[in-house]
């Protein structure tokens, strides 16, 4: 039987996109709540940036929950969750959790296997999917085969 080895999303590379993320939501003036949670949906860390909404702290950890669990960006379900679409209803699954609208990334390794999500909400749902991509590019540089600080994430 051959094993498999499974990479995890540590606390560490979570502030490493979290940090990333900060930086994108000031450079845009707009305050943040931001999750990333591991592969498995679990939250791993959390920001509230002073301004951020503070209805938006669960809509920022749901993005990420919907962008793990289901691999793949929420932005990509805006056109089939309207009336007549082929994924209408998608957003009353899972307790009402799934979201699908943008600002929220899965997070992967260097195979391309996800480890976690991330999502950010409080500006627009283009300004949400600026930072949450700021903080996937930032782990994306990291996580590259060879990168320097990959075996610390």
């Amino acid at each position: 039987m051959a094993t498999k080895l499974i990479e995890v999303l540590t606390l560490e590379g979570a502030k490493t996109a979290i940090a990333a993320a900060e930086q994108k939501a000031k450079e845009i003036g707009v305050d943040m709540n931001i999750a990333i949670v591991d592969a498995s949906t679990h939250l791993v860390h959390f920001s509230r940036m002073p301004n951020a909404k503070i209805t938006s702290i669960s809509i920022a950890m749901d993005k990420a929950f919907t962008a793990a669990g289901h691999k793949q960006g929420t932005h990509l379900y805006k056109d089939a969750v309207w009336p007549g679409g082929v994924a209408y209803g998608l957003g009353n699954s899972n307790g009402g959790r799934f979201t699908t609208f943008g600002g929220g990334l899965p997070i992967k390794n260097a195979r391309g296997e996800v480890i976690g999500g991330i999502g950010a909400s409080t500006g627009t749902p283009a300004q949400d999917q600026q930072v949450v991509q700021a903080g996937v590019d930032a782990l994306d540089k990291v996580l590259r085969p060879g990168a320097e600080l990959k075996a610390k994430l």
